[in-house]
């Protein structure tokens, strides 16, 4: 009887832990899928925002048939620019919003673009509003969008089969850039991403110069477009293999250099 007795109270307490496991559990589930729904509803308001506030100005993507219309650069381009410079959620959101306060040639990671479309101006938004805006930037799959053409290659052409002609300082500037690149040799993944955010600070540098103007200057910009994706890849590669990867690639692409400019 009393061995009855301990029987039935060890399986009292088994099923109770066994309720309190489950019910701890289901909780656990519960409070995932509201994470989602909650991040999901942030996505939302913060895509809201996007458009009603960025869209103005920017387009989403890139698209040909209105590059003449353009007077800032697509959504897309913004992230590709800060994602490799910022690959942490807070680091890359807080970086959108000192920015977008506070815009200047001295903190931009779009040179080419301040050059085209000249500094954007500074926008009352509330914190808030702009938290939710790089927040969307950081996570939105702009690949799923249908009509998506990143990374288009512009071709360079030649000043009726001469080269264009560039001033001293732009030339001792591209020749530092191209001796850096040829010179580099490490087997630390650091020593990859510094190369690579100091290739971008000196084109920054050689992009934002006064002197430029004319047919010579939409060429050069179109010849670091060509290399922008491997510069930021270069910055964030996950292995020193693919750092060694976009820097032979980069050495490959810079050749063509001293075949349009001189």
């Amino acid at each position: 009887m009393r061995t009855q007795l301990i029987f039935l109270i060890f399986i009292t307490l088994a099923f109770v832990r066994c309720q309190g496991s489950s019910r701890t559990e289901a909780t656990g589930k519960q409070a995932i899928q509201d994470k989602s729904v909650a991040d999901t509803i942030d996505f939302q308001k913060g895509y809201a925002l996007m458009k009603q506030k960025c869209f103005i100005c920017h387009l989403e993507k890139p698209d040909p048939a209105k590059r003449n219309q353009m007077i800032a650069p697509p959504m897309v381009r913004v992230q590709q620019h800060y994602k490799p410079a910022y690959p942490k959620r807070n680091d890359f959101v807080q970086a959108v919003m000192n920015y977008v306060k506070n815009p200047s040639e001295k903190t931009t990671l779009m040179p080419g673009a301040v050059k085209r479309f000249h500094l954007m101006p500074k926008l009352v938004y509330t914190d808030q509003e702009l938290r939710l805006i790089a927040e969307t930037l950081y996570q939105h799959d702009f690949q799923a969008s249908p009509g998506q053409n990143q990374g288009m290659n512009r071709p360079l052409t030649l000043n009726q089969g001469k080269k264009w002609v560039l001033d001293a300082e732009t030339m001792k500037n591209m020749n530092l850039i191209d001796q850096k690149i040829n010179h580099f040799s490490s087997s630390q993944l650091s020593d990859y991403h510094q190369l690579g955010k100091e290739i971008f600070g000196m084109a920054k540098t050689v992009l934002l110069e006064n002197g430029h103007q004319g047919q010579a200057y939409t060429e050069l910009q179109s010849f670091f477009h060509n290399i922008e994706d491997n510069m930021h890849a270069l910055m964030a590669a996950a292995t020193v293999s693919e750092g060694q990867k976009q820097l032979t690639i980069l050495k490959q692409k810079f050749k063509k250099f001293h075949q349009y400019f001189k």
